[in-house]
């Protein structure tokens, strides 16, 4: 009997020790789950406007009744601030919310188009240093302020957050945006010190379109690629999995219209000189979907659709090269990666120049395509 004593207040001095491990626990009604952040530049020097936005749970449940609170007025609540970050500006709304504001449901960051050319690494050190903040949200790059972006009420989803971030589950269909999380965002700005693609949003007065990419350059915004330059660079890193490519045939009004069902891509070094030559092998398997009516589909005519199927592809993978060799003069494409992963004896010789040697590097592009299927036939 007194061993079990003994035991029991045993047991009850190690429970005491692991039930304080909450004591910073916040009940969920005392908390705000913001959905967005906005990130634009300030009126005043050196600050920014921070936005936070955040569903009003006892409204969307319809709570409180007549005269509590529930039924009419927006479901979802915004905040803004002044702030020197965006750390700074979420301990500023302590002094105006009666509630804690939570990262961990987070979906959306957007970076107006002036704080991304000031520079993204305030964005970078907040994420890194708040370990609330939901990882698998998505980040990207406004073209023209991020609080416009925010002002978007979209009939068809009550959040904005999860009618952005849904529209990522149709990159599979298009492969014209930057498909990226916040995880990959923060592992690949510290993995090239600064240089990324972020996708492109443009708001408009009901709807938002994401398309394009932001090119982030030691940390600052330098430029866009549009939509086809980007399905380009998509081609070279390997982030193909679908869309549509358009043609028109001699003669006719109506498009050939192929969507892309498989596609692998390779990379290789070919030749490691001054400069070094590499080459990008995507490999495509596609289905007719739309042709002209009277257009008679044979196993002639297959071939001469593979073969320029093969050459547009092409056209768009250089095109997309060369804005970012060229004009933005940034290695987002992964060729020095890949020097350092597969061949570090040859990186050793570029690596100190590699900034002012990718601007010349020679990119050749050999696509092979197959035609699957041309659909249903009378």
């Amino acid at each position: 009997m007194k061993l079990r004593k003994i035991i029991l207040a045993g047991l009850l001095s190690i429970a005491v020790f692991v039930v304080s491990g909450c004591w910073d626990m916040v009940d969920i009604d005392r908390r705000f789950f913001v959905g967005n952040i906005g990130i634009d530049k300030a009126a005043v020097h050196g600050k920014l406007k921070v936005e936070f936005t955040m569903p009003i749970v006892r409204k969307i449940s319809g709570e409180g009744g007549q005269g509590g609170g529930g039924g009419g007025g927006s479901t979802i609540a915004s905040v803004s601030t002044v702030a020197e970050s965006i750390h700074a500006a979420a301990r500023q709304m302590s002094h105006r919310l009666s509630r804690r504001l939570f990262f961990e449901h987070t979906r959306v960051i957007l970076i107006g188009e002036e704080a991304a050319r000031d520079g993204i690494e305030g964005v970078v050190n907040f994420l890194s240093r708040n370990t609330e903040v939901n990882r698998r949200g998505r980040i990207m790059v406004v073209k023209g302020k991020a609080e416009d972006a925010l002002k978007v009420k979209n009939e068809y989803e009550t959040f904005l957050a999860m009618y952005i971030a849904n529209i990522f589950e149709n990159w599979t269909f298009c492969s014209k945006f930057i498909e990226i999380t916040i995880d990959d965002f923060m592992k690949s700005v510290y993995s090239t010190k600064g240089n990324v693609l972020l996708p492109r949003l443009k708001p408009g007065k009901m709807d938002v379109s994401i398309g394009g990419a932001a090119v982030i350059k030691n940390y600052k915004l330098v430029g866009w690629l549009d939509e086809n330059e980007t399905l380009g660079v998509n081609f070279v890193l390997g982030k193909v999995r679908g869309g549509d490519l358009t043609f028109r045939q001699p003669g006719e009004d109506y498009p050939v219209v192929m969507s892309i069902i498989q596609i692998s891509t390779k990379m290789e070094l070919v030749e490691a000189g001054t400069y070094p030559k590499f080459k990008i092998s995507p490999r495509i398997v596609a289905d007719i979907v739309e042709t002209p009516v009277d257009m008679k589909i044979d196993a002639n005519m297959i071939k001469s659709m593979e073969k320029d199927l093969e050459e547009k592809v092409n056209k768009i993978i250089l095109k997309g090269v060369k804005k970012l060799q060229k004009e933005f003069q940034v290695d987002v494409l992964g060729f020095g990666e890949y020097l350092y992963k597969y061949r570090p004896d040859i990186w050793e010789y570029y690596r100190e120049d590699w900034e002012n040697i990718f601007p010349d590097v020679e990119v050749v592009v050999d696509t092979k395509a197959t035609i699957r299927g041309i659909g249903a036939s009378l």
